[in-house]
Protein backbone atom coordinates (compact mmCIF):
# COMPACT_ATOMS: atom_id res chain seq x y z
CA UNK A 1 0.00 0.00 0.00
CA UNK A 2 1.49 3.65 -1.02
CA UNK A 3 0.23 7.04 0.04
CA UNK A 4 -0.06 8.62 -3.37
CA UNK A 5 -0.93 11.93 -2.05
CA UNK A 6 -2.54 13.80 0.83
CA UNK A 7 -4.01 17.23 1.52
CA UNK A 8 -5.03 18.64 4.65
CA UNK A 9 -7.09 21.86 5.99
CA UNK A 10 -7.22 23.19 9.25
CA UNK A 11 -5.77 20.48 11.03
CA UNK A 12 -3.17 20.70 13.41
CA UNK A 13 -0.91 23.50 12.88
CA UNK A 14 -1.35 23.41 8.91
CA UNK A 15 -4.54 25.66 7.25
CA UNK A 16 -3.60 23.69 4.09
CA UNK A 17 -0.75 21.46 3.06
CA UNK A 18 -0.45 19.17 0.45
CA UNK A 19 1.77 16.09 0.48
CA UNK A 20 3.00 14.17 -1.95
CA UNK A 21 5.95 11.15 -0.83
CA UNK A 22 8.22 9.09 -2.66
CA UNK A 23 7.92 5.55 -3.88
CA UNK A 24 9.97 4.34 -0.99
CA UNK A 25 12.03 6.32 1.80
CA UNK A 26 10.55 9.51 2.71
CA UNK A 27 12.22 11.55 5.51
CA UNK A 28 9.92 14.87 7.01
CA UNK A 29 12.22 17.18 7.82
CA UNK A 30 12.02 20.81 9.61
CA UNK A 31 12.40 22.32 13.03
CA UNK A 32 10.76 21.15 16.43
CA UNK A 33 6.76 22.49 15.81
CA UNK A 34 6.81 22.85 12.05
CA UNK A 35 4.07 20.27 11.88
CA UNK A 36 5.98 17.16 10.68
CA UNK A 37 4.12 14.86 13.07
CA UNK A 38 0.55 15.93 11.83
CA UNK A 39 1.26 14.98 8.84
CA UNK A 40 1.89 11.42 10.18
CA UNK A 41 -1.51 11.97 12.40
CA UNK A 42 -3.07 12.87 8.98
CA UNK A 43 -2.29 9.70 7.37
CA UNK A 44 -2.83 7.45 10.62
CA UNK A 45 -6.20 8.74 9.95
CA UNK A 46 -7.18 7.67 7.19
CA UNK A 47 -5.39 4.24 7.78
CA UNK A 48 -7.21 3.66 11.08
CA UNK A 49 -9.87 6.52 11.43
CA UNK A 50 -8.41 7.98 14.15
CA UNK A 51 -4.98 10.14 15.58
CA UNK A 52 -1.75 9.26 16.99
CA UNK A 53 -2.21 7.79 20.53
CA UNK A 54 -5.31 8.15 21.32
CA UNK A 55 -6.14 12.00 20.34
CA UNK A 56 -9.18 13.25 19.89
CA UNK A 57 -10.51 14.59 16.84
CA UNK A 58 -11.47 17.95 18.77
CA UNK A 59 -7.70 18.34 19.62
CA UNK A 60 -6.53 18.28 15.91
CA UNK A 61 -8.62 21.15 15.30
CA UNK A 62 -6.42 24.22 14.03
CA UNK A 63 -6.74 27.20 16.43
CA UNK A 64 -9.35 29.14 16.04
CA UNK A 65 -10.97 26.65 13.49
CA UNK A 66 -14.61 25.49 13.73
CA UNK A 67 -13.53 22.21 10.96
CA UNK A 68 -11.06 20.44 9.46
CA UNK A 69 -10.74 18.08 6.53
CA UNK A 70 -8.36 14.99 5.39
CA UNK A 71 -7.95 14.06 1.64
CA UNK A 72 -5.88 10.57 0.81
CA UNK A 73 -5.46 8.84 -1.98
CA UNK A 74 -3.70 5.41 -1.83
CA UNK A 75 -3.23 2.98 -4.16
CA UNK A 76 -2.70 -1.08 -3.31
CA UNK A 77 0.30 -2.82 -3.89
CA UNK A 78 -2.56 -5.07 -6.68
CA UNK A 79 -2.71 -1.14 -8.55
CA UNK A 80 -6.41 -0.59 -6.79
CA UNK A 81 -6.87 3.11 -5.67
CA UNK A 82 -8.83 3.85 -2.88
CA UNK A 83 -9.67 7.78 -1.84
CA UNK A 84 -10.28 8.35 1.86
CA UNK A 85 -12.28 11.96 2.84
CA UNK A 86 -12.52 12.85 6.60
CA UNK A 87 -14.38 15.80 7.80
CA UNK A 88 -15.05 16.89 11.34
CA UNK A 89 -17.12 19.77 12.61
CA UNK A 90 -16.69 21.12 15.88
CA UNK A 91 -18.47 19.89 18.94
CA UNK A 92 -20.00 17.54 15.62
CA UNK A 93 -19.65 13.78 15.00
CA UNK A 94 -16.83 12.63 12.09
CA UNK A 95 -17.62 11.95 9.03
CA UNK A 96 -15.44 9.16 6.93
CA UNK A 97 -15.55 8.47 3.04
CA UNK A 98 -14.06 5.70 1.13
CA UNK A 99 -14.38 6.23 -2.43
CA UNK A 100 -17.21 8.78 -2.17
CA UNK A 101 -19.31 6.15 0.37
CA UNK A 102 -19.98 7.34 3.88
CA UNK A 103 -19.10 4.79 6.52
CA UNK A 104 -21.35 4.42 9.32
CA UNK A 105 -19.03 1.81 11.10
CA UNK A 106 -15.51 2.94 11.15
CA UNK A 107 -14.68 -0.39 12.59
CA UNK A 108 -15.01 -2.04 9.39
CA UNK A 109 -12.43 0.00 7.53
CA UNK A 110 -9.31 -1.23 9.99
CA UNK A 111 -7.34 -3.49 7.68
CA UNK A 112 -8.32 -1.77 4.36
CA UNK A 113 -5.23 0.46 4.39
CA UNK A 114 -2.65 -1.58 6.96
CA UNK A 115 -0.54 0.57 8.55
CA UNK A 116 2.43 0.52 11.13
CA UNK A 117 3.16 3.38 13.15
CA UNK A 118 6.17 4.46 15.47
CA UNK A 119 5.94 7.39 17.63
CA UNK A 120 7.52 8.76 20.69
CA UNK A 121 4.25 8.23 22.64
CA UNK A 122 4.38 4.77 22.39
CA UNK A 123 7.57 3.99 24.22
CA UNK A 124 5.00 3.45 27.26
CA UNK A 125 4.66 -0.35 25.26
CA UNK A 126 8.17 -1.17 26.44
CA UNK A 127 7.97 1.04 29.48
CA UNK A 128 4.67 1.66 30.32
CA UNK A 129 2.11 0.00 31.94
CA UNK A 130 -0.10 -3.56 30.73
CA UNK A 131 -2.51 -1.60 28.93
CA UNK A 132 0.26 -0.23 26.69
CA UNK A 133 1.34 -3.89 25.52
CA UNK A 134 -2.75 -5.05 25.04
CA UNK A 135 -3.35 -1.74 23.36
CA UNK A 136 -0.20 -2.98 20.87
CA UNK A 137 -1.08 -6.87 20.38
CA UNK A 138 -5.08 -5.83 19.68
CA UNK A 139 -4.31 -3.23 16.95
CA UNK A 140 -1.92 -5.37 15.38
CA UNK A 141 -4.08 -8.57 15.18
CA UNK A 142 -7.58 -6.32 14.35
CA UNK A 143 -5.31 -5.67 10.55
CA UNK A 144 -5.37 -9.51 10.36
CA UNK A 145 -8.55 -10.45 11.66
CA UNK A 146 -12.03 -9.31 11.73
CA UNK A 147 -13.11 -11.70 13.73
CA UNK A 148 -10.83 -10.72 16.48
CA UNK A 149 -11.71 -7.25 16.22
CA UNK A 150 -15.26 -8.48 17.01
CA UNK A 151 -14.52 -10.62 19.88
CA UNK A 152 -12.67 -7.52 21.52
CA UNK A 153 -15.87 -5.69 21.32
CA UNK A 154 -18.28 -7.61 22.72
CA UNK A 155 -15.64 -8.55 25.05
CA UNK A 156 -15.80 -5.13 25.93
CA UNK A 157 -19.66 -4.68 26.16
CA UNK A 158 -19.80 -7.93 28.37
CA UNK A 159 -17.22 -6.85 30.67
CA UNK A 160 -18.74 -3.52 31.10
CA UNK A 161 -22.08 -5.20 31.99
CA UNK A 162 -20.17 -8.29 34.22
CA UNK A 163 -18.91 -5.10 36.80
CA UNK A 164 -21.68 -3.22 36.62
CA UNK A 165 -23.64 -5.99 38.37
CA UNK A 166 -20.99 -6.80 40.18
CA UNK A 167 -20.82 -3.60 41.31
CA UNK A 168 -24.50 -2.98 42.42
CA UNK A 169 -24.31 -6.74 44.70
CA UNK A 170 -25.40 -5.85 48.05
CA UNK A 171 -27.57 -2.72 46.47
CA UNK A 172 -29.87 -4.43 44.99
CA UNK A 173 -31.58 -8.27 45.10
CA UNK A 174 -30.32 -10.88 42.55
CA UNK A 175 -28.43 -14.16 43.23
CA UNK A 176 -24.75 -15.19 42.98
CA UNK A 177 -25.89 -17.40 39.95
CA UNK A 178 -27.02 -14.44 38.43
CA UNK A 179 -23.59 -13.33 37.25
CA UNK A 180 -23.02 -17.17 35.50
CA UNK A 181 -25.03 -16.17 32.22
CA UNK A 182 -22.84 -13.17 31.91
CA UNK A 183 -19.70 -15.29 32.85
CA UNK A 184 -20.67 -17.84 30.17
CA UNK A 185 -20.74 -14.95 27.73
CA UNK A 186 -17.51 -13.76 28.36
CA UNK A 187 -15.96 -16.67 28.39
CA UNK A 188 -16.55 -17.51 24.76
CA UNK A 189 -14.69 -14.33 23.77
CA UNK A 190 -12.11 -14.39 25.95
CA UNK A 191 -11.47 -17.89 24.63
CA UNK A 192 -10.98 -16.51 21.18
CA UNK A 193 -9.13 -13.34 22.04
CA UNK A 194 -6.34 -15.34 23.94
CA UNK A 195 -6.09 -17.97 21.59
CA UNK A 196 -5.23 -15.71 19.00
CA UNK A 197 -2.99 -13.40 20.98
CA UNK A 198 -1.27 -16.34 22.00
CA UNK A 199 -1.19 -18.03 18.26
CA UNK A 200 0.09 -14.35 16.95
CA UNK A 201 3.15 -13.43 19.53
CA UNK A 202 4.20 -17.23 18.86
CA UNK A 203 4.88 -16.45 14.97
CA UNK A 204 5.55 -12.51 15.83
CA UNK A 205 7.97 -13.87 18.39
CA UNK A 206 10.83 -16.01 15.53
CA UNK A 207 10.11 -13.05 13.11
CA UNK A 208 11.33 -10.56 15.78
CA UNK A 209 14.34 -12.07 16.74
CA UNK A 210 15.47 -12.50 13.76
CA UNK A 211 14.86 -8.66 12.94
CA UNK A 212 16.33 -7.69 16.14
CA UNK A 213 19.62 -8.72 14.47
CA UNK A 214 19.98 -5.69 13.13
CA UNK A 215 21.19 -4.31 17.07
CA UNK A 216 24.43 -4.69 17.22
CA UNK A 217 24.48 -5.41 20.88
CA UNK A 218 24.96 -9.19 20.95
CA UNK A 219 21.64 -9.43 23.51
CA UNK A 220 18.85 -12.03 22.89
CA UNK A 221 15.00 -10.45 23.36
CA UNK A 222 12.26 -12.62 24.47
CA UNK A 223 9.08 -12.00 24.22
CA UNK A 224 6.40 -14.15 26.35
CA UNK A 225 2.33 -13.57 26.68
CA UNK A 226 1.10 -13.76 30.39
CA UNK A 227 -2.33 -14.73 30.93
CA UNK A 228 -4.14 -13.88 33.89
CA UNK A 229 -6.66 -17.05 33.40
CA UNK A 230 -3.54 -19.09 34.65
CA UNK A 231 -1.17 -21.20 32.24
CA UNK A 232 -3.13 -22.86 29.44
CA UNK A 233 -1.95 -25.89 27.25
CA UNK A 234 -1.00 -24.98 23.67
CA UNK A 235 -2.82 -27.82 22.48
CA UNK A 236 -6.20 -27.02 24.12
CA UNK A 237 -9.29 -26.77 21.77
CA UNK A 238 -11.60 -23.68 21.63
CA UNK A 239 -13.99 -25.46 23.70
CA UNK A 240 -11.41 -26.62 26.36
CA UNK A 241 -10.11 -22.64 26.60
CA UNK A 242 -13.24 -21.83 27.39
CA UNK A 243 -14.44 -24.35 30.05
CA UNK A 244 -10.83 -23.39 32.02
CA UNK A 245 -11.86 -19.67 32.01
CA UNK A 246 -14.99 -20.31 33.88
CA UNK A 247 -13.62 -23.11 36.10
CA UNK A 248 -11.13 -19.51 37.06
CA UNK A 249 -14.15 -17.47 37.13
CA UNK A 250 -15.90 -20.11 39.40
CA UNK A 251 -12.57 -19.73 42.06
CA UNK A 252 -12.65 -16.11 41.55
CA UNK A 253 -16.42 -15.83 41.91
CA UNK A 254 -16.26 -14.82 45.91
CA UNK A 255 -13.06 -12.45 45.68
CA UNK A 256 -14.87 -10.92 42.53
CA UNK A 257 -18.43 -10.31 44.98
CA UNK A 258 -16.06 -9.00 47.58
CA UNK A 259 -13.83 -6.18 45.20
CA UNK A 260 -16.79 -5.88 42.83
CA UNK A 261 -15.43 -6.30 39.62
CA UNK A 262 -14.35 -8.89 37.20
CA UNK A 263 -10.38 -10.02 38.36
CA UNK A 264 -9.24 -12.03 35.39
CA UNK A 265 -9.16 -12.10 31.35
CA UNK A 266 -7.62 -10.61 28.41
CA UNK A 267 -8.01 -6.59 30.11
CA UNK A 268 -6.18 -7.42 32.52
CA UNK A 269 -3.11 -9.51 30.82
CA UNK A 270 0.27 -8.62 29.62
CA UNK A 271 3.01 -8.72 27.19
CA UNK A 272 6.63 -9.61 28.59
CA UNK A 273 9.96 -8.07 27.11
CA UNK A 274 13.34 -9.50 28.09
CA UNK A 275 16.97 -8.92 26.88
CA UNK A 276 19.48 -11.43 27.72
CA UNK A 277 16.67 -12.68 30.12
CA UNK A 278 15.92 -9.33 32.02
CA UNK A 279 13.15 -7.50 31.82
CA UNK A 280 13.68 -4.36 29.76
CA UNK A 281 11.45 -1.69 31.68
CA UNK A 282 13.60 -2.34 34.73
CA UNK A 283 16.82 -2.84 33.53
CA UNK A 284 17.30 -1.62 29.63
CA UNK A 285 18.49 2.12 28.99
CA UNK A 286 16.39 4.39 27.18
CA UNK A 287 18.26 3.95 23.81
CA UNK A 288 17.74 0.22 24.28
CA UNK A 289 14.09 0.54 25.24
CA UNK A 290 14.05 2.75 21.68
CA UNK A 291 16.08 -0.02 19.57
CA UNK A 292 13.59 -2.95 21.14
CA UNK A 293 10.29 -0.87 20.19
CA UNK A 294 11.75 0.06 16.78
CA UNK A 295 12.81 -3.60 16.19
CA UNK A 296 8.73 -4.85 17.13
CA UNK A 297 7.51 -1.92 14.61
CA UNK A 298 9.80 -3.21 11.57
CA UNK A 299 8.90 -7.35 12.33
CA UNK A 300 5.11 -5.96 12.88
CA UNK A 301 5.80 -4.61 9.09
CA UNK A 302 6.66 -7.79 7.91
CA UNK A 303 4.40 -9.87 9.32
CA UNK A 304 1.81 -7.53 8.26
CA UNK A 305 3.15 -7.86 4.77
CA UNK A 306 3.29 -11.20 4.34
CA UNK A 307 0.08 -12.26 6.03
CA UNK A 308 -1.97 -10.03 4.07
CA UNK A 309 0.40 -9.94 0.79
CA UNK A 310 -0.09 -6.31 1.02
CA UNK A 311 2.97 -3.92 2.52
CA UNK A 312 1.61 -1.30 5.05
CA UNK A 313 2.52 2.29 5.08
CA UNK A 314 4.94 2.75 7.85
CA UNK A 315 5.12 5.98 10.20
CA UNK A 316 8.08 6.28 11.95
CA UNK A 317 8.08 9.83 14.37
CA UNK A 318 11.47 11.13 15.42
CA UNK A 319 12.56 7.48 15.31
CA UNK A 320 16.71 8.26 14.74
CA UNK A 321 16.58 10.45 18.21
CA UNK A 322 18.81 8.83 21.26
CA UNK A 323 19.56 5.69 18.84
CA UNK A 324 23.22 5.57 18.19
CA UNK A 325 24.99 5.75 14.61
CA UNK A 326 25.50 1.86 13.63
CA UNK A 327 21.67 1.15 15.14
CA UNK A 328 20.35 4.15 12.61
CA UNK A 329 22.21 3.10 10.01
CA UNK A 330 21.36 -0.43 9.77
CA UNK A 331 17.36 0.55 10.42
CA UNK A 332 17.82 2.72 7.58
CA UNK A 333 19.73 0.46 5.41
CA UNK A 334 16.57 -2.37 5.82
CA UNK A 335 14.12 0.40 5.79
CA UNK A 336 15.05 1.25 2.45
CA UNK A 337 14.21 -2.04 0.80
CA UNK A 338 11.13 -2.54 1.91
CA UNK A 339 8.08 -0.72 0.65
CA UNK A 340 6.63 3.20 1.49
CA UNK A 341 8.10 4.48 4.73
CA UNK A 342 7.70 8.02 5.84
CA UNK A 343 9.62 9.44 8.52
CA UNK A 344 9.95 12.67 10.50
CA UNK A 345 13.40 14.12 11.61
CA UNK A 346 14.83 17.39 12.37
CA UNK A 347 17.87 16.79 10.25
CA UNK A 348 17.82 16.02 6.32
CA UNK A 349 18.59 12.53 5.35
CA UNK A 350 20.06 11.51 1.71
CA UNK A 351 20.14 8.49 -0.16
CA UNK A 352 19.59 6.70 -3.14
CA UNK A 353 15.99 5.78 -2.34
CA UNK A 354 15.29 9.00 -0.13
CA UNK A 355 12.69 11.53 -0.86
CA UNK A 356 13.27 14.69 0.86
CA UNK A 357 10.29 16.82 1.83
CA UNK A 358 10.69 20.33 3.98
CA UNK A 359 8.10 21.75 6.75
CA UNK A 360 8.32 25.21 7.98
CA UNK A 361 6.39 27.30 9.95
Amino acid sequence: MKLERISIANFRNHRHLEFEPGPSVTVIHGKNGSGKTSILEAIHYCAMTRGLAGTTDRECLSFGSGYFTIRGQFRSDRDIGTEVRITYVDEGEKQFYVNEQELTTFSRHIGAIPCVTFTPREMSVVSGSPAERRRFLDSAICQLDRRYLSDLIQYRRLLQQRNALLASFGERHWQHDDIDVWTEQLAVHAAAIIIARSEFLASFHDRFKVVYSLIPDGMTPEITYQNSYGELDKNLDNQSVIDHIIRKYRDLKQQEFHRKQTLAGPHRDDIRLFLDGHDIRKYASQGQQRSYLATMKITLREYLADALGEQPLTLLDDLFSELDDNVSTGIMGYLEKNGQVIITSTSEKSGDNITGYQVSV
